[in-house]
C-alpha cells in the first residue's frame, strides 16, 4: 500500500494547520501529565507508567489507525479494569504486578490486531448514533463528576459509584476549599470568554495559565492550594512480556475482555469524533491501530491503552487539523517532561479539573438527545439505557447495554418484515403501489395482492404467517393471489418451504397464483429450494403490471362489471385514458409505477 493510503493527511499539512496542531499538542500534553499520574494510580501502577503509555500509544495508534483526531493513551475504564482483573492475584505496584500488566497488554494487542485483520469491526455497526450519544453523555458526566472533588479540593468517592457519590456529596461540600473553588470558577470563566470572543486563541491553555497565576497568588498569601507536585521525568524503558504458559492461562480471559472493551470504547470515540469532523472512519483499520499500539507499546513499558474521551475532546476543541497534533503531543511529553516537570509541579489541580469539567460539558450530546426525543421512541430508549448503564454501573457496561439493545432491535426488525396488501394509488408524481391498509385504499374483490418487504427465513416465518392470516381474515377469501416477491431481501430453505406450503394449499383449493420476481439471484434461490416447482414457471412474472395484465382477464367478469372501484387500468368497463380514482397529493415511499 502506498504512502497516500496510510498517511493521506500529509498532503494537507501547511503552516496554518501546523500552527493549529502545535497549539492543540501543547494543550493536550499539559493535561496528559496530571492524567498520566491519575490513571496509573487507578491501574495500581507507579505514576511514570501513565507517562509511558501517554507517550508511546498515541503515536502508534494515530499513524496506523483511521481517526485523525482520536488521542489514545491511559483511560479511566481500562485502568480500572486492569486493576480489577489483576489485583487479586498480584500485589499492586509490585514487580510481578507490573510484569502481568505488560503481558496482558501484549496479549490484548495481539487479540485486537487479529480482530482488525479478520474484519471484526462489523460489530461496531450495532453501535448506533443513539448508543454513541448515550455513551458520550454518560462518559462526559462521569468525567465531570470525577473532577468535582479536585475542583473543590474535597474527597469524594470515585464517580463510577454515583449512588455513594451523591449520598456523600452534601456532607463533603462543607469541607470545600473556597480558594480552589475560586480558581476553578476563574479558569472556566477565562476559557469561556476566550472561546466566545476569540475562538482562534488556545483558550484551554490560556485558562490553565490564568488559573496557575491565581493559584500562585493565593499560595503566596498563605492559602493551601493542592498542585500536581514533583513528577518523574523518565524516557520509556524497554520491557519484555512474560510468555509463561501459566501466566498466559491465568490472565487470558481478562485480556480478551479488556481487549474487547478497549476496541468498543475506541471505536465509539472515533465514530463520535467523526460526527464533529466529518471524517470517514475505517473501523477495521482502527482496530489494527489499537492492537498495534498495545502490542508495540508492551515492549516500551506502556500499559493497556484505548481512546481517551477527554484528550480527544480537547484535541478537537483546540483546533487540531491533522494527526500531526497527536504525534507532537507525545513528542512534547517525551522532550519537555524532564525539563518542565518542576514547572508543572506547581499547576493547581483545581485549574486542571475545571478545564476537564468544561470539556466534559461540551461532550454532552444535547442536540442528539433533543432530536431523538422528538423523532424516535426506540432510539431514545436505547440512548437512555446506554446512559444509565454508563452512569450507574460502568462505561463498558453501558456500551454492552447499548449494543445489546441495538442488536435486539435489529433482530426484532429482521424477524418482523412488512407483510401488506398493496393497491395502486395515484399521486402528483404518478401512479404507484402502496400499502392498502395504511392508506385505506380499495382493493380488488377477487385478488389478494400481497407483498413482503424484508427477509423470509426461519426467524420471520411465524410473524409472516400471522400477518397473512390477519389479511385473509380482514379481506376474506379470494381466488387469485398475486404474490410480490421483489421485496424479499433474503430467503432460506425454511422460508421457501413455508411459501411452498401456503401456495400449494391455495392451489389445491382451486385458487390461482401469480408470482412476481425480477431478481435473477433470488429466482436462482427459489429454484434451488424447489419453490418454482410449486408455483409453476408459467406463473412467474418479472413485474407486477405484467401479472395484472394476465390475471384480470381470468377474473369472474360479472363481478368485475358490478365492481365500482376499477382500481386497475385493465379492469373491464374502465374507459381508455381514464385515471385511477384513488389519489393522494404527494406520493412518498412509492414502490413501482403501474403505468405501462
Amino acid at each position: 500500500m502506498t504512502t497516500s493510503y496510510w498517511f493521506p493527511w500529509i498532503a494537507r499539512v501547511s503552516p496554518q494547520t501546523f500552527r493549529a496542531d502545535v497549539i492543540a499538542a501543547v494543550t493536550g500534553a499539559s493535561l496528559a501529565i496530571p492524567q498520566g499520574v491519575a490513571f496509573a494510580t487507578i491501574a495500581g501502577l507507579p505514576p511514570e507508567y501513565g507517562f509511558y503509555c501517554a507517550i508511546v500509544a498515541p503515536i502508534i495508534a494515530i499513524l496506523i489507525g483511521s481517526s485523525w483526531h482520536m488521542v489514545c493513551g491511559p483511560t479511566t475504564a481500562i485502568s480500572a479494569l486492569l486493576f480489577g482483573a489483576l489485583h487479586h492475584d498480584f500485589s499492586a505496584g509490585s514487580e510481578a504486578y507490573i510484569q502481568a500488566v505488560i503481558t496482558l497488554t501484549f496479549l490484548a494487542g495481539v487479540i485486537q490486531t487479529a480482530l482488525g485483520l479478520s474484519r471484526f469491526g462489523i460489530i461496531t455497526h450495532f453501535v448506533s448514533h443513539a448508543v454513541m450519544s448515550g455513551f458520550i453523555t454518560g462518559a462526559a458526566l462521569l468525567i465531570i463528576f470525577s473532577q468535582i472533588d479536585h475542583a473543590l479540593q474535597i474527597e469524594l468517592p470515585r464517580a463510577e459509584s454515583l449512588i455513594d457519590y451523591f449520598y456523600t456529596f452534601p456532607d463533603r461540600l462543607s469541607h470545600a476549599s473556597l480558594y480552589a473553588a475560586l480558581i476553578s470558577i476563574f479558569t472556566i470563566t477565562v476559557a469561556v470568554i476566550c472561546k466566545l470572543f476569540s475562538p482562534a486563541l488556545p483558550h484551554y491553555l490560556i485558562a490553565l495559565i490564568s488559573g496557575s497565576v491565581l493559584g500562585y497568588i493565593f499560595g503566596q498569601n498563605g492559602a493551601e492550594i493542592l498542585t500536581i507536585g514533583p513528577l518523574p521525568g523518565m524516557v520509556p524503558p524497554l520491557s519484555m512480556p512474560t510468555l509463561h504458559p501459566e501466566l498466559i492461562e491465568q490472565i487470558m480471559p481478562s485480556a480478551i475482555a479488556i481487549a474487547l472493551v478497549g476496541l468498543l470504547e475506541a471505536a465509539s470515540i472515533a465514530k463520535a469524533i467523526s460526527l464533529k469532523t466529518d471524517q470517514k472512519i475505517d473501523v477495521n483499520r482502527e482496530f489494527i491501530g489499537q492492537g498495534m499500539s498495545n502490542f508495540i507499546g508492551s515492549f516500551f513499558s506502556s500499559y493497556m491503552s484505548s481512546g481517551s474521551f477527554t484528550r480527544s475532546g480537547i484535541n478537537v476543541e483546540t483546533g487540531a487539523k491533522t494527526p500531526l497534533a497527536v504525534v507532537l503531543m507525545s513528542l512534547f511529553l517525551l522532550i519537555l517532561l524532564p525539563l518542565m516537570a518542576p514547572l508543572f509541579a506547581h499547576l493547581p489541580i483545581a485549574a486542571i479539573a475545571s478545564v476537564i469539567i468544561l470539556v466534559g460539558w461540551k461532550l454532552i450530546a444535547f442536540e442528539e438527545i433533543r432530536r431523538y426525543l422528538h423523532s424516535s421512541r426506540k432510539e431514545i430508549v436505547i440512548l437512555i439505557a446506554t446512559l444509565l448503564g454508563t452512569l450507574l454501573v460502568s462505561m463498558e457496561f453501558g456500551l454492552y447495554v447499548g449494543v445489546g439493545l441495538s442488536i435486539c432491535l435489529f433482530l426484532k426488525r429482521t424477524m418482523e418484515p412488512v407483510v401488506k396488501t398493496i393497491a395502486p394509488l395515484q399521486s402528483s408524481q404518478g401512479t404507484f403501489f402502496h400499502n392498502a391498509h395504511r392508506f385505506d385504499l380499495n382493493t380488488c374483490p377477487q385478488i389478494h395482492f400481497i407483498s413482503i418487504d424484508g427477509p423470509l427465513f426461519f426467524g420471520s416465518v411465524e410473524h409472516i404467517d400471522q400477518k397473512l392470516t390477519a389479511i385473509m381474515a380482514r379481506e376474506g377469501t379470494k381466488p387469485f393471489w398475486i404474490f410480490n416477491g421483489n421485496g424479499i431481501s433474503d430467503l432460506d430453505i425454511h422460508g421457501a418451504h413455508y411459501l411452498k406450503d401456503i401456495i400449494s394449499r391455495h392451489l389445491h383449493s382451486g385458487g390461482h397464483i401469480a408470482f412476481v420476481m425480477r431478481s435473477q439471484w433470488k429466482l436462482k434461490q427459489c429454484r434451488e429450494y424447489h419453490l418454482m416447482e410449486t408455483v409453476g414457471e408459467e406463473n412467474l412474472y418479472p413485474a407486477k403490471q405484467m401479472a395484472i395484465q394476465q390475471i384480470v382477464p381470468q377474473l369472474n367478469q360479472s363481478i368485475c362489471q358490478q365492481c365500482k372501484h376499477k382500481i386497475f387500468f385493465e379492469c373491464p368497463g374502465k374507459e381508455p385514458g381514464s385515471t385511477i380514482s384513488q389519489s393522494i397529493s404527494v406520493g412518498n415511499g412509492h414502490e413501482e409505477s403501474v403505468l405501462p
